[in-house]
Protein backbone atom coordinates (compact mmCIF):
# COMPACT_ATOMS: atom_id res chain seq x y z
CA UNK A 1 0.00 0.00 0.00
CA UNK A 2 1.42 3.44 -0.88
CA UNK A 3 2.75 5.49 2.03
CA UNK A 4 0.35 8.34 1.25
CA UNK A 5 -2.65 6.04 1.60
CA UNK A 6 -1.32 4.66 4.87
CA UNK A 7 -0.90 8.17 6.25
CA UNK A 8 -4.40 9.13 5.24
CA UNK A 9 -5.83 6.00 6.85
CA UNK A 10 -3.97 6.74 10.08
CA UNK A 11 -5.21 10.33 10.15
CA UNK A 12 -8.71 9.18 9.33
CA UNK A 13 -8.82 7.20 12.53
CA UNK A 14 -8.65 10.49 14.44
CA UNK A 15 -11.33 12.29 12.47
CA UNK A 16 -15.03 12.37 13.39
CA UNK A 17 -17.08 9.86 11.46
CA UNK A 18 -19.57 11.36 8.96
CA UNK A 19 -23.31 10.86 9.16
CA UNK A 20 -25.28 9.59 6.21
CA UNK A 21 -25.46 13.17 4.93
CA UNK A 22 -21.70 13.61 5.28
CA UNK A 23 -21.86 15.56 8.56
CA UNK A 24 -19.72 14.59 11.56
CA UNK A 25 -21.51 13.06 14.52
CA UNK A 26 -20.25 12.91 18.11
CA UNK A 27 -17.93 10.16 19.29
CA UNK A 28 -16.47 9.17 22.67
CA UNK A 29 -12.73 8.44 22.84
CA UNK A 30 -12.09 8.38 26.61
CA UNK A 31 -13.75 8.78 30.01
CA UNK A 32 -12.00 10.29 33.01
CA UNK A 33 -13.07 8.86 35.47
CA UNK A 34 -14.47 5.65 34.04
CA UNK A 35 -16.17 4.49 37.25
CA UNK A 36 -17.94 5.81 40.32
CA UNK A 37 -20.40 5.06 43.10
CA UNK A 38 -23.91 3.78 42.53
CA UNK A 39 -25.37 7.03 43.90
CA UNK A 40 -23.69 9.00 41.11
CA UNK A 41 -22.74 12.64 41.36
CA UNK A 42 -19.06 12.40 40.46
CA UNK A 43 -17.62 14.46 37.61
CA UNK A 44 -16.73 12.60 34.43
CA UNK A 45 -14.73 14.25 31.68
CA UNK A 46 -15.85 12.87 28.34
CA UNK A 47 -13.23 13.23 25.64
CA UNK A 48 -14.21 12.84 22.01
CA UNK A 49 -14.80 14.57 18.70
CA UNK A 50 -17.59 16.63 17.15
CA UNK A 51 -18.98 17.57 20.55
CA UNK A 52 -19.65 21.20 19.70
CA UNK A 53 -19.30 22.02 16.00
CA UNK A 54 -22.30 22.75 13.83
CA UNK A 55 -24.68 20.90 16.11
CA UNK A 56 -23.48 20.68 19.73
CA UNK A 57 -24.21 17.70 21.94
CA UNK A 58 -27.62 18.26 23.50
CA UNK A 59 -27.98 15.03 25.49
CA UNK A 60 -25.64 12.85 27.54
CA UNK A 61 -26.88 9.58 28.99
CA UNK A 62 -25.28 6.86 31.12
CA UNK A 63 -27.01 3.59 30.31
CA UNK A 64 -30.03 5.55 29.13
CA UNK A 65 -30.16 7.75 32.24
CA UNK A 66 -29.79 11.47 31.54
CA UNK A 67 -26.83 13.34 32.99
CA UNK A 68 -26.23 17.02 33.67
CA UNK A 69 -23.37 18.25 31.52
CA UNK A 70 -21.49 21.18 30.03
CA UNK A 71 -19.87 21.14 26.61
CA UNK A 72 -16.42 22.58 27.30
CA UNK A 73 -15.07 22.34 23.75
CA UNK A 74 -15.39 20.35 20.57
CA UNK A 75 -13.34 17.60 22.22
CA UNK A 76 -14.44 17.72 25.88
CA UNK A 77 -17.62 17.52 27.96
CA UNK A 78 -17.93 17.74 31.75
CA UNK A 79 -20.78 15.54 33.01
CA UNK A 80 -22.17 14.52 36.37
CA UNK A 81 -22.78 10.78 36.46
CA UNK A 82 -26.38 9.92 37.37
CA UNK A 83 -27.17 7.12 39.82
CA UNK A 84 -26.95 3.64 38.40
CA UNK A 85 -25.54 0.15 38.68
CA UNK A 86 -23.47 -2.30 36.70
CA UNK A 87 -21.83 -1.18 33.48
CA UNK A 88 -23.31 1.71 31.49
CA UNK A 89 -22.69 2.98 28.00
CA UNK A 90 -22.17 6.74 27.77
CA UNK A 91 -24.13 7.98 24.78
CA UNK A 92 -23.90 11.48 23.27
CA UNK A 93 -26.62 12.90 21.05
CA UNK A 94 -26.46 16.18 19.15
CA UNK A 95 -29.19 18.60 18.18
CA UNK A 96 -29.83 16.73 14.94
CA UNK A 97 -30.58 13.54 16.84
CA UNK A 98 -27.32 11.86 15.81
CA UNK A 99 -25.85 9.67 18.56
CA UNK A 100 -22.34 8.48 19.27
CA UNK A 101 -21.58 4.91 18.19
CA UNK A 102 -20.95 2.19 20.75
CA UNK A 103 -17.22 1.79 21.47
CA UNK A 104 -15.31 0.15 24.36
CA UNK A 105 -14.02 3.54 25.51
CA UNK A 106 -17.54 4.73 26.39
CA UNK A 107 -18.13 2.14 29.14
CA UNK A 108 -18.69 3.56 32.62
CA UNK A 109 -18.77 1.18 35.58
CA UNK A 110 -20.76 1.70 38.75
CA UNK A 111 -18.78 0.47 41.74
CA UNK A 112 -20.70 -2.03 43.89
CA UNK A 113 -20.92 -1.28 47.61
CA UNK A 114 -18.25 -3.22 49.52
CA UNK A 115 -19.63 -6.33 51.17
CA UNK A 116 -18.05 -9.32 52.88
CA UNK A 117 -14.39 -10.05 53.56
CA UNK A 118 -11.70 -8.31 51.53
CA UNK A 119 -8.36 -8.97 53.25
CA UNK A 120 -6.19 -12.00 52.71
CA UNK A 121 -2.76 -13.51 53.08
CA UNK A 122 -0.71 -15.68 50.74
CA UNK A 123 0.09 -19.00 52.39
CA UNK A 124 -2.39 -18.72 55.23
CA UNK A 125 -3.27 -22.44 55.03
CA UNK A 126 0.20 -23.56 56.17
CA UNK A 127 -0.43 -25.29 59.48
CA UNK A 128 3.13 -25.81 60.77
CA UNK A 129 3.42 -22.16 61.87
CA UNK A 130 0.65 -22.31 64.39
CA UNK A 131 -3.16 -22.30 64.46
CA UNK A 132 -4.64 -21.66 61.04
CA UNK A 133 -7.12 -19.18 62.46
CA UNK A 134 -4.41 -16.81 63.74
CA UNK A 135 -5.38 -14.36 60.98
CA UNK A 136 -8.79 -15.68 59.95
CA UNK A 137 -10.30 -14.72 63.31
CA UNK A 138 -9.30 -11.13 62.54
CA UNK A 139 -11.00 -11.09 59.12
CA UNK A 140 -7.97 -11.96 56.96
CA UNK A 141 -9.92 -14.57 55.01
CA UNK A 142 -8.65 -14.76 51.43
CA UNK A 143 -5.87 -17.28 50.86
CA UNK A 144 -3.53 -17.88 47.92
CA UNK A 145 -0.77 -20.45 48.23
CA UNK A 146 0.91 -23.56 46.84
CA UNK A 147 -1.73 -26.16 47.67
CA UNK A 148 -4.34 -24.16 45.77
CA UNK A 149 -2.21 -23.10 42.80
CA UNK A 150 -2.90 -25.45 39.93
CA UNK A 151 -1.59 -26.42 36.53
CA UNK A 152 -4.32 -26.18 33.90
CA UNK A 153 -6.12 -29.52 33.67
CA UNK A 154 -5.28 -30.61 37.21
CA UNK A 155 -8.15 -32.17 39.13
CA UNK A 156 -9.05 -32.38 42.80
CA UNK A 157 -7.86 -35.99 42.81
CA UNK A 158 -4.43 -34.82 41.67
CA UNK A 159 -4.43 -31.68 43.81
CA UNK A 160 -4.86 -33.57 47.06
CA UNK A 161 -6.59 -31.89 49.97
CA UNK A 162 -5.28 -28.38 49.27
CA UNK A 163 -8.72 -26.81 49.14
CA UNK A 164 -10.09 -28.54 52.23
CA UNK A 165 -7.72 -26.75 54.60
CA UNK A 166 -8.61 -23.12 53.77
CA UNK A 167 -12.28 -23.74 53.11
CA UNK A 168 -12.80 -25.73 56.33
CA UNK A 169 -11.12 -22.83 58.16
CA UNK A 170 -13.53 -20.34 56.61
CA UNK A 171 -11.10 -18.95 54.06
CA UNK A 172 -11.71 -18.04 50.42
CA UNK A 173 -9.18 -19.49 47.96
CA UNK A 174 -7.67 -17.38 45.21
CA UNK A 175 -6.54 -19.95 42.65
CA UNK A 176 -3.78 -19.32 40.13
CA UNK A 177 -4.13 -21.68 37.14
CA UNK A 178 -0.83 -22.03 35.30
CA UNK A 179 0.40 -23.37 31.98
CA UNK A 180 2.40 -26.59 32.19
CA UNK A 181 5.87 -25.08 31.79
CA UNK A 182 5.40 -22.47 34.52
CA UNK A 183 7.17 -24.29 37.36
CA UNK A 184 10.22 -24.85 35.17
CA UNK A 185 10.55 -21.27 34.00
CA UNK A 186 12.50 -18.39 35.47
CA UNK A 187 11.04 -14.90 35.81
CA UNK A 188 12.05 -12.64 32.90
CA UNK A 189 12.13 -15.64 30.58
CA UNK A 190 9.95 -16.35 27.56
CA UNK A 191 7.69 -19.20 28.63
CA UNK A 192 4.07 -18.30 27.86
CA UNK A 193 2.38 -20.76 25.49
CA UNK A 194 2.35 -19.26 22.01
CA UNK A 195 1.41 -21.99 19.53
CA UNK A 196 -2.25 -22.60 18.76
CA UNK A 197 -1.96 -26.12 20.18
CA UNK A 198 -0.33 -24.96 23.43
CA UNK A 199 -2.88 -22.18 23.95
CA UNK A 200 -5.74 -24.59 23.31
CA UNK A 201 -4.25 -27.04 25.80
CA UNK A 202 -4.05 -24.30 28.44
CA UNK A 203 -7.57 -23.01 27.78
CA UNK A 204 -9.08 -26.50 27.84
CA UNK A 205 -7.21 -27.35 31.03
CA UNK A 206 -8.16 -24.06 32.71
CA UNK A 207 -11.85 -24.75 32.13
CA UNK A 208 -11.57 -28.37 33.30
CA UNK A 209 -9.87 -27.28 36.53
CA UNK A 210 -12.11 -24.28 37.17
CA UNK A 211 -15.30 -26.26 36.59
CA UNK A 212 -14.30 -28.97 39.04
CA UNK A 213 -13.21 -26.49 41.72
CA UNK A 214 -16.35 -24.38 41.50
CA UNK A 215 -18.66 -27.41 41.33
CA UNK A 216 -17.05 -28.98 44.41
CA UNK A 217 -17.20 -25.78 46.47
CA UNK A 218 -20.22 -23.82 45.22
CA UNK A 219 -20.67 -21.87 48.45
CA UNK A 220 -17.14 -20.44 48.51
CA UNK A 221 -16.70 -17.35 46.27
CA UNK A 222 -13.42 -18.71 44.85
CA UNK A 223 -11.46 -16.37 42.57
CA UNK A 224 -9.41 -17.55 39.56
CA UNK A 225 -6.24 -15.95 38.19
CA UNK A 226 -5.16 -16.70 34.64
CA UNK A 227 -1.40 -17.25 35.18
CA UNK A 228 0.80 -15.61 37.79
CA UNK A 229 2.64 -12.46 36.65
CA UNK A 230 2.47 -13.14 32.88
CA UNK A 231 4.53 -9.98 32.28
CA UNK A 232 7.53 -11.90 33.66
CA UNK A 233 7.16 -14.83 31.26
CA UNK A 234 6.24 -13.29 27.94
CA UNK A 235 4.92 -10.26 26.10
CA UNK A 236 1.59 -8.50 26.36
CA UNK A 237 0.74 -9.70 22.85
CA UNK A 238 1.39 -13.31 23.87
CA UNK A 239 -0.75 -13.00 26.99
CA UNK A 240 -3.45 -11.23 24.98
CA UNK A 241 -3.61 -14.18 22.60
CA UNK A 242 -4.16 -16.52 25.56
CA UNK A 243 -6.90 -14.32 27.04
CA UNK A 244 -8.57 -13.89 23.66
CA UNK A 245 -8.99 -17.66 23.52
CA UNK A 246 -9.63 -18.28 27.22
CA UNK A 247 -12.29 -15.70 28.04
CA UNK A 248 -14.84 -16.58 25.31
CA UNK A 249 -14.33 -20.28 26.06
CA UNK A 250 -14.85 -19.65 29.79
CA UNK A 251 -18.04 -17.72 29.04
CA UNK A 252 -19.33 -20.58 26.88
CA UNK A 253 -18.54 -22.94 29.73
CA UNK A 254 -20.70 -20.74 32.01
CA UNK A 255 -17.87 -19.89 34.39
CA UNK A 256 -18.65 -16.78 36.49
CA UNK A 257 -16.64 -14.29 34.44
CA UNK A 258 -16.47 -11.76 37.26
CA UNK A 259 -14.30 -14.32 39.10
CA UNK A 260 -11.78 -14.78 36.27
CA UNK A 261 -8.94 -12.28 36.67
CA UNK A 262 -6.36 -11.14 34.11
CA UNK A 263 -2.96 -9.83 35.17
CA UNK A 264 -2.29 -6.09 35.02
CA UNK A 265 0.91 -4.12 35.54
CA UNK A 266 2.39 -0.75 34.64
CA UNK A 267 4.50 0.26 31.63
CA UNK A 268 1.72 0.23 29.04
CA UNK A 269 0.84 -3.43 29.60
CA UNK A 270 -2.94 -2.91 29.49
CA UNK A 271 -2.73 -0.68 26.42
CA UNK A 272 -0.60 -3.31 24.68
CA UNK A 273 -3.11 -6.04 25.54
CA UNK A 274 -5.87 -3.98 23.91
CA UNK A 275 -3.79 -3.16 20.87
CA UNK A 276 -2.92 -6.82 20.35
CA UNK A 277 -6.51 -8.06 20.80
CA UNK A 278 -9.10 -5.24 20.72
CA UNK A 279 -11.90 -7.56 21.87
CA UNK A 280 -10.29 -7.65 25.31
CA UNK A 281 -11.50 -4.10 25.87
CA UNK A 282 -14.88 -5.57 26.73
CA UNK A 283 -14.14 -9.23 27.53
CA UNK A 284 -11.98 -8.82 30.66
CA UNK A 285 -14.25 -8.62 33.71
CA UNK A 286 -11.63 -8.56 36.48
CA UNK A 287 -7.96 -7.71 36.99
CA UNK A 288 -5.30 -8.66 39.51
CA UNK A 289 -2.25 -6.56 40.35
CA UNK A 290 0.99 -7.03 42.34
CA UNK A 291 1.77 -3.44 43.35
CA UNK A 292 5.07 -3.66 45.21
CA UNK A 293 6.47 -0.29 46.24
CA UNK A 294 10.26 -0.27 46.66
CA UNK A 295 10.46 3.51 46.19
CA UNK A 296 7.77 4.31 48.83
CA UNK A 297 6.37 6.77 46.29
CA UNK A 298 2.66 7.46 47.04
CA UNK A 299 1.98 7.18 43.30
CA UNK A 300 3.62 3.76 43.19
CA UNK A 301 2.61 0.56 44.96
CA UNK A 302 -1.09 0.55 45.79
CA UNK A 303 -1.12 4.20 44.69
CA UNK A 304 -0.66 3.09 41.09
CA UNK A 305 -4.04 1.34 41.02
CA UNK A 306 -6.18 4.36 39.99
CA UNK A 307 -3.83 5.00 37.07
CA UNK A 308 -4.08 1.40 35.94
CA UNK A 309 -7.83 1.49 36.44
CA UNK A 310 -8.08 4.52 34.15
CA UNK A 311 -6.57 2.40 31.35
CA UNK A 312 -9.20 -0.31 31.77
CA UNK A 313 -12.31 -0.23 29.62
CA UNK A 314 -13.98 -3.17 31.38
CA UNK A 315 -13.47 -4.83 34.74
CA UNK A 316 -12.40 -1.53 36.30
CA UNK A 317 -14.79 -2.06 39.21
CA UNK A 318 -13.43 -5.53 39.96
CA UNK A 319 -9.75 -5.27 40.89
CA UNK A 320 -7.85 -7.45 43.33
CA UNK A 321 -4.33 -7.21 44.76
CA UNK A 322 -2.93 -10.68 45.32
CA UNK A 323 0.62 -9.79 46.37
CA UNK A 324 1.77 -6.82 48.42
CA UNK A 325 4.25 -6.33 51.22
CA UNK A 326 7.84 -5.58 52.21
CA UNK A 327 10.86 -7.75 52.92
CA UNK A 328 12.50 -7.28 56.34
CA UNK A 329 16.14 -8.46 56.34
CA UNK A 330 16.12 -9.13 60.09
CA UNK A 331 13.35 -11.76 59.80
CA UNK A 332 14.47 -15.33 59.05
CA UNK A 333 17.99 -14.09 58.21
CA UNK A 334 16.67 -12.79 54.90
CA UNK A 335 19.19 -10.04 54.13
CA UNK A 336 20.26 -11.62 50.85
CA UNK A 337 16.72 -12.43 49.75
CA UNK A 338 15.46 -8.93 50.52
CA UNK A 339 18.26 -7.16 48.68
CA UNK A 340 17.22 -8.74 45.40
CA UNK A 341 13.48 -8.53 45.98
CA UNK A 342 10.83 -6.13 44.69
CA UNK A 343 10.26 -4.23 47.97
CA UNK A 344 13.12 -4.35 50.49
CA UNK A 345 12.79 -2.70 53.90
CA UNK A 346 15.49 -1.54 56.31
CA UNK A 347 14.20 -3.72 59.12
CA UNK A 348 11.01 -5.12 60.64
CA UNK A 349 9.81 -1.78 61.98
CA UNK A 350 10.32 -0.12 58.62
CA UNK A 351 8.48 -2.96 56.84
CA UNK A 352 5.54 -2.69 59.24
CA UNK A 353 5.30 1.07 58.81
CA UNK A 354 5.43 0.81 55.02
CA UNK A 355 2.83 -1.96 54.96
CA UNK A 356 0.49 0.07 57.16
CA UNK A 357 0.73 3.04 54.78
CA UNK A 358 -0.14 0.85 51.79
CA UNK A 359 -3.03 -0.76 53.64
CA UNK A 360 -4.54 2.58 54.63
CA UNK A 361 -4.51 3.72 51.01
CA UNK A 362 -5.99 0.40 49.86
CA UNK A 363 -8.81 0.79 52.37
CA UNK A 364 -9.99 3.95 50.62
CA UNK A 365 -10.20 2.06 47.33
CA UNK A 366 -12.10 -0.76 48.97
CA UNK A 367 -14.57 1.68 50.53
CA UNK A 368 -15.07 3.18 47.07
CA UNK A 369 -16.19 -0.27 45.96
CA UNK A 370 -13.76 -1.22 43.19
CA UNK A 371 -10.95 -2.92 45.14
CA UNK A 372 -12.56 -6.28 45.80
CA UNK A 373 -9.77 -8.04 47.70
CA UNK A 374 -6.23 -7.48 48.91
CA UNK A 375 -3.79 -10.22 49.89
CA UNK A 376 -0.50 -9.59 51.65
CA UNK A 377 2.57 -11.67 50.80
CA UNK A 378 3.08 -13.88 52.79
CA UNK A 379 2.45 -15.86 55.97
CA UNK A 380 5.96 -17.27 56.11
CA UNK A 381 8.55 -16.76 53.39
CA UNK A 382 11.88 -15.43 54.59
CA UNK A 383 11.79 -11.67 55.20
CA UNK A 384 8.23 -11.34 53.89
CA UNK A 385 6.82 -13.31 56.80
CA UNK A 386 3.77 -12.18 58.72
CA UNK A 387 4.27 -15.06 61.10
CA UNK A 388 7.17 -17.32 62.05
CA UNK A 389 7.50 -20.83 63.48
CA UNK A 390 5.54 -21.32 66.67
CA UNK A 391 2.85 -18.88 65.58
CA UNK A 392 4.61 -15.67 66.62
CA UNK A 393 3.60 -12.64 64.53
CA UNK A 394 6.26 -10.44 63.01
CA UNK A 395 6.01 -6.64 63.08
CA UNK A 396 4.28 -6.76 59.68
CA UNK A 397 1.96 -9.48 60.95
CA UNK A 398 0.96 -7.38 63.94
CA UNK A 399 0.38 -4.40 61.66
CA UNK A 400 -1.83 -6.48 59.35
CA UNK A 401 -3.80 -7.88 62.26
CA UNK A 402 -4.36 -4.43 63.78
CA UNK A 403 -5.41 -3.03 60.42
CA UNK A 404 -7.82 -5.91 59.82
CA UNK A 405 -9.44 -5.32 63.20
CA UNK A 406 -9.93 -1.65 62.38
CA UNK A 407 -11.08 -2.17 58.76
CA UNK A 408 -13.45 -5.15 58.63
Amino acid sequence: MPLLVLCCLAVGLLLPAPSAEGRAFPQVSRLEANNGTARGGNTVTIEGVALQGESPVSSVTFGGRPARFTVASDTSIEALAPAGSGEAEVRLTNGRGESSPSVPADRYAYDPPPVGPWLGLNGNNSTFLGPIDAFVEHGVEYDRSGPIEWVAGETLAQGGQGFRIPIDAGMIPVVTIEYKAYNHCQFNSQCLPTSAAAITEYVTGFIVSAREILAKYPAAPILLEATNEPWGYGSAAQYAAILASLLPAAARAHLPMERVYAGATTGGWIKSLYEARPQLRSEIKGWYVHPYNPSRDPASGVGQLPGLQAEMTSGQSNVIVSEMGFCAPDVNNAAGRCAGGPAPARDSADAAQALSSELRLAASYHRAGWLRALLVYSRNDNGWAMQIHGGVLTAQGRALEAFADANP
